[in-house]
């Protein structure tokens, strides 16, 4: 069984503010509205995504300076949580997270057909957030309306 609209959506904002990409989040706040989704499941996907990019900062870091690894970080027992964690995990490259994640998933019996969900989504948002900067670098014009600029109304969480 493939994952909702609203599943997927919220994986596709954690891989999206994990990437870092402006015009990806609020393309995926708008989709998340539409499909129903409320403030509190806005809050955690984004939380999660904001967790695995700075555990990935700290744990680059730690490398970087030849420091021990740094903790496991937090475990969710919720599928969905899992599931946006890895797909943030995925978008900042994080072995570690990635591995935390999968192993999560694996034993809450998340099906196969889910995670190959998530990792298509990061891949397509990895890639759409090159080229938005792609585009810029290249003295293309940014993306006009509320894609650089703060979101729209009806986007906003909270």
């Amino acid at each position: 069984m493939p994952m909702t609209i609203l599943e997927k959506e919220l994986v596709a904002l954690a891989i999206s503010v994990a990437a870092g990409c402006r015009p990806c989040v609020t393309h995926h706040l708008l989709e998340l509205r539409k499909a129903g989704a409320d403030d509190a499941a806005i809050g955690k996907a984004v939380d999660g995504a904001v967790d695995a990019r700075s555990a990935a900062t700290e744990g680059m870091r730690r490398h970087a300076l030849g420091l021990d690894p740094a903790g496991q970080g937090r475990g969710a027992a919720d599928p969905l949580a899992e599931m946006a964690a890895l797909g943030a995990a995925l978008a900042v490259n994080c072995a570690a997270g990635i591995d935390r994640h999968l192993a999560a998933l694996r034993s809450l019996g998340v099906a196969r057909d889910h995670l190959d969900e998530v990792f298509a989504l990061a891949s397509m948002i990895r890639s759409k957030a090159i080229g938005h900067a792609e585009a810029r670098f290249d003295g293309g014009e940014a993306p006009r309306g509320d894609c650089w600029g703060e979101a729209p109304k009806a986007a906003r969480c909270c």
